[in-house]
């Protein structure tokens, strides 16, 4: 047959050399003391059609390439620390008008000054006043996503792209002269169908179908790519930059990922192994060298333009980081994240070549700027990276890490629902955990793994990520502890017959070994006879409501507003004394009732709960009544589920 002829076309030759390239460039690039991404988007250089041409860029790398590029984009809004965006908005804010305005300035003036007119100048710009996210795998692998410079520039990137888009839709039009009211009407009715469609519907489909179809791992993981991507395709049908809609789709689906989830696993090795490693490749294989070194005005102008986009980018970090108080460092990781231009810039100058308005040298020109501006941005990331302090880690949410001891296949499945609600309703993850002793022989093993796999299926089905463990240890005691060290987990919660015995303290032997060691809060539930969850009851006494058990009222509430919420029923507050604190406390539950009862608590608990109803209540987190109370409220509610909640000082 003969060796196969440049370039390359049959699959077998094409992938084999695409992956020794993933596999090859970033140690290269390594040992040259550059980052890996830069050895890749070289390589692709290389390998391109305008060096060696083993490679064409057209058809499925093409493909690949841009499937990469969304991707890195859903990965950036699915990584996003929303809880510290919401609480640090403003800084988003504020470097998101500073990325768009600046730019623009500076790179309309610097393409006037290079020849363009006033209308090619203003495509060009707004090419330039986006940015993609090409360093972000720099600050995942310094730990630095959720530091306030990163979050703000991650925010940054949603507002400035947009407001490029609206630039860029303007210019087209005036390009095209059919701009006019009812270029502005549709515009904004494509935009605002598009953005319900994305952050309203979307996290409502997925929270049912994760709950019903959707139980299965690799059911979640492609259902997870379908909207990803038909959400980018979606975009693009209204008018919007796919980009846009692959970050709106993390953003969508950032609560249903957990960090440290299976499910998180998965979608980041494959973007860290294959889509964007491809996207970096196809993204050098634009560059043409020849053309770049004969032709003196697009050199003239990649160079001014280049100098223009990453300046701009460094001038309007400059204010922000003044503003926000931010280091030199932080500057320069927002310089770095802000400053790459990727195929968003590309697909503008083409859209300005289809219409006429620019000319093949100066696509020529961007190309070169793109690979300029990603080589030099993380390159700069990479330097500055290894200066900024990394982020305290944020106070842990209750449900974001709960052990669950399942050694009882009856009621593996009532305590798992439980914790999976909590869980859920934190974005977070259930660890249901056998401990067997060290005597345990395989078969009781694979015995018990079956259990705990089971009960991993029913946090699924209920919402939460999960993940089971069969351990080996001393006792259960031990075993609980160990791995609630280990597993870094939020919360316990822990099966309860509902009674203790004459010989034990107060919750039985176990349980009151583990209260007295773990560092966390903890559940301790009795499960009930309801198959469904229609109501949640919150038992409170008076000395919840006094000073000294303001730890014991605020764990109490936090349950049952989390279970009430997940499970969508209503939230019943039976309360010996009426406090104003309590409305604003359920406040997050939309059906929320306080029913003030002044009789013993087991007598007004028993009058007010229903079938279908889970019980919760306070306990105090000192020895002394530990117990007691909760095992009377739980006998004057036979039949259903009971969960009392023990706080840590």
């Amino acid at each position: 047959m003969g060796p196969p002829q440049l370039p390359l076309t049959d699959p077998a030759f094409v992938f084999v050399v695409l992956f020794a390239v993933i596999l090859l460039a970033p140690l290269v690039a390594e040992r040259a003391r550059v980052p890996g991404i830069v050895g890749l988007i070289l390589a692709g250089v290389v390998i391109g059609p305008n060096a060696l041409g083993v490679l064409e860029r057209t058809g499925p790398i093409e493909v690949l390439g841009g499937i990469g590029l969304l991707y890195l984009m859903f990965l950036a809004g699915v990584d996003l620390d929303l809880a510290g965006f919401y609480e640090h908005r403003r800084d988003s804010l504020i470097f998101g008008a500073t990325t768009f305005v600046v730019p623009m300035v500076v790179n309309t003036a610097a393409c006037l000054a290079l020849g363009l007119e006033l209308l090619p100048a203003l495509l060009v710009a707004s090419a330039f006043t986006s940015h993609t996210l090409v360093a972000y795998p720099v600050v995942q692998r310094y730990g630095l996503v959720k530091n306030r410079a990163v979050t703000a520039t991650i925010g940054a990137t949603l507002l400035a792209t947009v407001a490029a888009l609206l630039v860029l839709a303007v210019v087209a039009a005036a390009g095209r002269g059919d701009i006019g009211p009812l270029f502005w009407v549709t515009f904004s009715v494509s935009l605002a169908l598009f953005l319900a469609a994305t952050l309203w519907a979307l996290p409502r489909l997925t929270r049912s179908f994760f709950a019903g179809l959707g139980q299965d791992r690799t059911v979640r993981f492609t259902f997870v790519l379908v909207a990803v991507f038909g959400v980018a395709a979606l975009a693009d049908m209204a008018g919007i930059e796919a980009i846009v809609g692959a970050f709106l789709a993390g953003l969508a689906l950032n609560r249903f990922v957990p960090d440290g989830s299976v499910l998180m696993e998965r979608l980041q090795f494959l973007g860290a192994s294959l889509l964007i490693p491809l996207f970096l490749i196809s993204t050098g294989m634009l560059i043409d060298p020849v053309v770049l070194l004969t032709d003196s005005r697009s050199l003239v102008l990649a160079v001014g333009l280049t100098v223009a986009a990453l300046g701009g980018k460094w001038l309007a970090a400059l204010p922000a980081m003044r503003i926000l108080r931010f280091s030199r460092a932080e500057l320069g990781v927002m310089t770095g994240l802000s400053g790459a231009q990727a195929a968003g810039a590309l697909a503008a100058i083409i859209v300005g070549l289809d219409l006429g308005l620019v000319d093949e040298e100066v696509v020529n020109a961007v190309v070169v700027v793109i690979l300029a501006t990603c080589l030099i941005a993380t390159q700069l990331t990479s330097r500055s990276a290894p200066r900024v302090k990394r982020p305290e880690r944020r106070p842990v949410t209750l449900g974001e890490a709960v052990v669950v001891p399942v050694a009882n296949p009856r009621t593996a499945e009532p305590l798992v629902k439980v914790a999976a609600l909590v869980a859920a309703s934190d974005s977070g993850s259930v660890f249901p955990v056998n401990i067997l002793g060290f005597d345990a022989s395989r078969e009781q093993v694979d015995e018990h793994k079956a259990v705990t796999a089971e009960a991993e299926q029913v946090a699924l089905r209920h919402g939460a990520e999960a993940r089971s463990l069969v351990r080996i240890d001393a006792s259960p005691t031990a075993g609980v502890l160990h791995t609630v060290v280990e597993g870094g987990a939020t919360s316990v919660l822990i099966g309860w017959k509902g009674y203790a015995n004459a010989r034990e303290n107060f919750f039985g032997g176990v349980i009151d070994a583990i209260l007295e060691h773990v560092p966390v809060p903890v559940m301790v539930c009795r499960p009930g006879t309801d198959k469904d969850i229609r109501r949640v009851v919150l038992s409170l006494t008076a000395g919840d409501l006094d000073p000294a058990g303001a730890i014991s009222l605020d764990l109490a509430v936090a349950v049952a507003t989390r279970v009430a919420r997940q499970a969508d029923v209503p939230l019943k507050v039976v309360t010996e004394v009426d406090d104003a604190r309590l409305g604003d406390m359920v406040a997050s539950v939309r059906k929320s009732e306080i029913i003030c009862d002044a009789r013993k608590p087991a007598i007004a608990l028993r009058s007010h709960t229903e079938e279908g109803d889970i019980v919760i209540i306070g306990t105090p987190p000192t020895r002394a009544g530990l117990g007691q109370n909760a095992s009377r409220l739980a006998r004057a509610v036979a039949g259903r589920t009971v969960v009392a909640t023990v706080p840590r000082l």
